[in-house]
């Protein structure tokens, strides 16, 4: 048995889609089959993991880096920011004028200038893609309800401002929307790492590390893929993630998982 974890988008679903290629749910399918088990390992929170996907077939899902995780539609693992740290920090980057939205298991909430700051930096094509492929990005009250992190617009300076104020406290990242560089950050917790979940699941299977396949596309899926037995990227992905893996596959949208799965003997 193999333990195969996928990256969301890039990965499993072209940027600004919904669903994945019919190529790649074959793929999953025909993996399962062969009696491998196949786990969503995504930034997203769990209300962003669509039932949709999931109606596909995964052994488990993996959310927010690792710091929620559950199998067979069980939560095994759950951490949040604590509540007085969300009040902080959000209260911090309103008075800087940043948009932002709160990423948690069970809701997203976005403040108003959120959506005004994407519109103005990618364009309103590129906001509704974002609401087509994050049905669940509502604007809201900021009442907490658990939230693993946050993600914000960068402007210049913003990023290397809110690193000195929060750096010590929290990760902050920078990442990519709609495959452009950057333009994007995170503030989590300092543990929130993809290849914790992976461990985590070896640990709780039995598996060794030798028989574990992963895929991505950024440079947020460098943990796992360094990781794993073997460390797949996309060849949509970032340069940096080509440089660390142990195979570049093809595009997600050249049929890139089913080939790759094909190749490692995943499938028959």
């Amino acid at each position: 048995m193999k333990l195969i974890f996928l990256d969301i988008d890039g990965t499993l679903i072209p940027f600004g889609g919904y669903m994945p290629p019919d190529s790649a749910i074959r793929a999953i399918e025909l993996a399962r089959k062969k009696g491998n088990k196949v786990f969503i390992n995504t930034g997203r929170c769990r209300c962003e993991v669509h039932k949709e996907l999931l109606q596909i077939g995964f052994d488990g899902v993996i959310c927010s880096n690792s710091l929620y995780i559950e199998e067979n539609n069980q939560c095994l693992l759950q951490k949040d920011i604590p509540e007085e740290g969300v009040k902080k920090l959000s209260e911090w980057l309103l008075a800087e004028e940043v948009g932002f939205f709160f990423e948690g298991q069970q809701s997203v909430k976005a403040v108003k200038l959120y959506f005004e700051q994407m519109a103005k930096k990618f364009g309103e094509k590129a906001l509704s893609d974002l609401k087509k492929g994050f049905p669940s990005i509502k604007e809201s009250d900021l009442t907490y309800d658990g939230v693993a992190k946050i993600n914000f617009v960068t402007k210049p300076g913003i990023y290397e401002k809110i690193k000195n104020h929060f750096g010590n406290e929290y990760q902050i990242n920078e990442w990519s929307f709609l495959g452009d560089d950057k333009g994007m950050g995170e503030i989590t917790l300092k543990e929130a790492r993809k290849a914790d979940g992976v461990r985590f699941m070896t640990e709780r299977l039995g598996v060794n590390i030798e028989d574990t396949y992963s895929f991505g596309d950024t440079r947020g899926d460098i943990s796992m893929i360094k990781y794993c037995g073997t460390g797949v990227a996309m060849g949509n992905a970032e340069k940096e993630l080509k440089e660390v893996a142990d195979f570049v596959a093809d595009t997600i949208e050249n049929d890139g998982l089913y080939k790759a799965f094909e190749k490692f003997g995943l499938i028959d």
